[in-house]
């Protein structure tokens, strides 16, 4: 395997890895918008508006966006432009984490985080929840592949790494009886298995002031029309810069 990769031009590579990982992204959109829904993964795509079966060629990535001119064939509703950044993004970051960390089963922890992080973020955004439908399954595979590739010579890292995202964080919102959702928390609970205690509590300080960065601006332009704010996406953006930076900047 590793001899047909070193003879394949890094180009080609870098091709076949983001169109992979665009249909991952296609599909990690889907289980964020459907799974809060309560609706089946199992159900053919259809357009949000007139509820019409979506074709083949209507499901490639970019493509069928770009065909389309950005709307539906059958009631011309316009596809959210988001969904194809989201798209893009998601194949450029699978690019990166396979790049980063091939030859190694660290591999299959990046994928597998993520999957998460692109998951939540959608269903975060979409509805500002974190379904526990989503964070059960990664809290069991997380464990299990640090069992089998943990960070360090302790196995258990990981089980600090939960309680480090998890008990801090509850016991704040307990005494304060308000500010971070519970789905956050569970949340950093398990980027703790994934990613340890020092990764986590730095992901919480950075997704931190990115949120707020955000939230201020926002309140400069006169655009928050509420208190809330999404959460996920931007614990999504920390995790990814701390997990795919570690090693490289410190």
């Amino acid at each position: 395997m590793n001899e047909i990769v070193q003879h394949t031009p890094m180009a080609l590579i870098i091709g076949y890895l983001f169109i992979i990982g665009m249909c991952l992204g296609s599909f990690f959109l889907v289980v964020g918008w459907r799974v809060p829904k309560k609706e089946s993964l199992l159900t053919r795509s259809h357009c949000d508006d007139c509820q019409k079966p979506l074709s083949a060629r209507e499901l490639i990535p970019i493509l069928s966006y770009i065909f389309l001119k950005g709307k539906c064939r059958h009631c011309q509703y316009r596809i959210p432009v988001i969904a194809v950044v989201y798209e893009a993004l998601i194949g450029s970051l699978f690019v990166i984490a396979t790049l980063r960390f091939w030859g190694s089963a660290e591999v299959l922890v990046a994928w597998s985080l993520l999957a998460l992080l692109a998951i939540i973020s959608a269903s975060d955004s979409f509805y500002q929840v974190i379904p526990n439908k989503v964070l059960a399954p990664f809290l069991a595979s997380g464990i299990g592949l640090r069992l089998v590739q943990p960070q360090n010579e302790l196995w258990w890292y990981w089980l600090v790494g939960f309680v480090a995202g998890f008990l801090p964080l509850y016991l704040l919102a307990e005494l304060s009886k308000k500010g971070m959702g519970g789905g956050d928390i569970k949340l950093f609970a398990v980027l703790g298995v994934y990613i340890g205690p020092l990764q986590v509590l730095s992901v919480l300080f950075l997704a931190s002031c990115l949120a707020v960065t955000v939230y201020v601006f926002q309140m400069i332009r006169g655009k928050t029309k509420s208190r809330y704010i999404a959460f996920g996406p931007f614990i999504a953006i920390a995790t990814g810069f701390v997990y795919l930076a570690s090693g490289w900047l410190w």
